[in-house]
């Protein structure tokens, strides 16, 4: 009796064969592995990282742009006295004495423009000469000595129009009624009509 051969068969015996390396097809191999293609969170991640280079560029951008980043060129700072007898902002002519208020105001005075210089005008005002500056007792504001005894409340608590500042009033010193005017008035505004002293010395003693 010629003998049988009997074959595996794995739905009876209920043991599978698993797939070898070599009969997996080449295209499932790659759809195992890391998709080539970006996602939605590294797109926005890319987005994210050129907006922040973006900002940082300008931000350098404009710093060197108004001397903000830039290292002021050396110049040497030189006194002089002005007509008014303030102390002023020599020029490199040796020649012209500009008045403080000159200095940084966007306009040349001087013909190399050392006046306009970041040097000077670079960070306001610790970049300044100092005697060319009054610093107001709130440490926030502050005025070129040229601005003090002008009549005018700059610094806002009439410190830079106070009797220990300016001893000699041009005008007519009394307690004002404006603010503005701290104690002394010009007297062009003598006997016009208006009070401008609280007891009315403009009016009645004041003479024009």
């Amino acid at each position: 009796m010629a003998a049988h051969r009997v074959h595996p068969q794995s739905q009876a015996t209920g043991i599978s064969f698993l797939p070898t390396a070599t009969d997996v097809p080449a295209d499932q191999h790659r759809k195992r592995g890391h998709s080539c293609l970006p996602t939605r969170k590294c797109l926005v991640t890319s987005c994210v990282a050129f907006l922040v280079l973006g900002v940082v560029a300008t931000a350098i951008a404009v710093g060197i742009t108004f001397g903000i980043l830039t290292k002021p060129a050396d110049r040497t700072y030189h006194p002089c006295r002005t007509a008014s007898q303030h102390p002023g902002f020599l020029c490199e002519d040796r020649t012209t004495c500009l008045l403080p208020s000159l200095l940084c105001d966007g306009k040349m005075d001087c013909e190399d423009g050392g006046d306009e210089s970041a040097a000077y005008c670079g960070q306001m005002p610790s970049s300044l000469p100092q005697n060319l500056i009054f610093k107001c007792p709130n440490r926030k504001t502050w005025i070129y000595v040229d601005r003090v005894c002008d009549i005018r409340n700059d610094c806002g608590d009439c410190s830079d129009e106070s009797v220990s500042q300016c001893p000699a009033c041009p005008g007519w010193r009394c307690d004002t009624v404006f603010f503005a005017d701290c104690a002394c008035i010009p007297r062009s505004r003598c006997r016009n009509g208006i009070q401008d002293c609280a007891d009315w010395s403009d009016e009645n003693l004041c003479n024009d």
